[in-house]
C-alpha cells in the first residue's frame, strides 16, 4: 500500500502521489496490452529518473515501497523495449 502520510507530499518538487499513479498507470497499461508506445516509454523513463532522485531522500517503509515501484517500472521498460 502507498505509505501513510505521503499522499500529496512533495520531495524536490515531485508529487509522490502523482508519480506513483503515473508509473502504476504505465505498468498497468503494459500488463494489459504487453506494449508501450514510444511516447509512453519516454514518459516512463522520465518518471524513473524522478524516482531515482527521490528514493535517496526516503526512509524505511516509504523507501521499500518506492524501490519496489522503481524495480517494476524498470522491468516494464526493459520488456517493452524488446
Amino acid at each position: 500500500a502507498f505509505p501513510k502520510g505521503y499522499g500529496g507530499k512533495e520531495i524536490n518538487g515531485v508529487d509522490l502521489s502523482f508519480l506513483d499513479a503515473e508509473i502504476a498507470g504505465y505498468i498497468r497499461m503494459y500488463v494489459n496490452d504487453a506494449k508501450l508506445d514510444y511516447h509512453r516509454m519516454k514518459n516512463l523513463r522520465e518518471r524513473i529518473v524522478e524516482l531515482n532522485t527521490i528514493v535517496l531522500l526516503l526512509e524505511s517503509e516509504e523507501l521499500t515501497y518506492f524501490n519496489r515501484l522503481r524495480e517494476l517500472a524498470n522491468l516494464v521498460l526493459q520488456e517493452a523495449g524488446k
